[in-house]
């Protein structure tokens, strides 16, 4: 979902770069590209691990080398017991390889799922990045993903020309439906009628998905730059992956000159002002950190609705500004 793959800047990034991390990191996600492109990325994941011991490590893969990711997941997990592996999936079978370009992706990734869940792997979950080219395809990959009891993640394609050369207009919806609101209600009730804590929260991610999608997009707590960074593959370390800021290059310096540093200042200043306010998983942590007690409303009341089949996700203004308010 990006076109960061067009990009010539050179991978200068190596596993020892990443003695140079945080070490008080908790969250960190190894993406791409295409990670297990990489030839040393067991070493990678083994750096990481050392040196960040309370981070939970999650790799994001489009599973295209089915083969190849399922013989390092073995070596991968004695690594990290804990080590998560998100699978992009964008719609089912025929949907997903016109998306991804490449003939037989699904079988691919539906393969690998199948073998990791047969070699007794249990930190798998499905990605699936909504734009569109795939909003019809949002209940078939809820369900699909029920049905083999893994955790789902929605978003939304975000794009703002930036480092990563995705382009507004390359992710732009043209026209929301209007069965879409049906289509976001069905995937949100079950997981609001679960009695898993994580479904609920996933929940009310996938409605304000929703809202971010039909441009009703929320007064958020950005972090860029101050709870998070993006770490690209030429060691340039960016405020965030959507309108991020360059503040400066791991290979060359260390990281608290890279923090404290004058390029740093000037990122938070932009965060400060910038106008996209996003919603992904790393945005929304801070916001959920900072309206909780709002959020937590949500869930209690919207699950009573779910579980009385009232559940609406078009309905909910009154309840956005409750949660706003808190």
């Amino acid at each position: 979902m990006c076109n960061i793959w067009k990009d010539d800047a050179p991978d200068r990034l190596m596993p020892e770069h990443m003695r140079k991390l945080p070490a008080e990191l908790r969250t960190i996600n190894i993406s791409g590209g295409e990670p297990f492109l990489r030839d040393d990325l067991v070493e990678f994941v083994r750096e990481v691990r050392a040196r960040c011991p309370k981070a939970a490590i999650t790799i994001s893969t489009n599973a295209f080398l089915s083969d190849r990711i399922a013989e390092q997941m073995g070596e991968l997990r004695r690594i990290d017991p804990d080590i998560r592996l998100a699978v992009s999936l964008d719609g089912l079978a025929a949907a997903h390889d016109r998306i991804r370009g490449v003939s037989g992706a699904f079988d691919r990734t539906r393969g690998l799922i199948d073998r990791l869940a047969a070699d007794g792997y249990r930190g798998l979950r499905l990605s699936m990045t909504l734009c569109g080219d795939n909003l019809d395809q949002l209940t078939d990959v809820a369900r699909l993903a029920d049905s083999l009891g893994l955790e789902l993640g929605i978003v939304a394609a975000h794009g703002a020309g930036t480092h990563l050369g995705v382009e507004s207009g390359d992710v732009a919806i043209d026209r929301i439906p209007e069965w879409l609101a049906g289509a976001f209600e069905e995937v949100i009730a079950p997981r609001l009628r679960s009695w898993r804590a994580k479904n609920w929260f996933r929940a009310h991610f996938a409605w304000r998905t929703y809202h971010y999608l039909t441009g009703r997009r929320w007064e958020i707590r950005c972090g860029a730059g101050r709870d998070m960074f993006f770490l690209q593959a030429d060691g340039a370390v960016y405020s965030c992956s959507v309108r991020g800021k360059e503040m400066g290059n791991i290979v060359d310096e260390d990281f608290p000159e890279i923090w404290t540093g004058r390029l740093a200042k000037e990122a938070a200043e932009f965060v400060k002002r910038c106008p996209e306010r996003c919603w992904m998983i790393c945005t929304a942590r801070g916001t959920y950190r900072a309206k909780w007690l709002g959020v937590c409303v949500w869930v209690l009341w919207n699950k009573l609705l779910a579980h009385l089949r009232l559940f609406r996700v078009r309905n909910l203004a009154p309840a956005e500004d409750r949660e706003g308010a808190a």
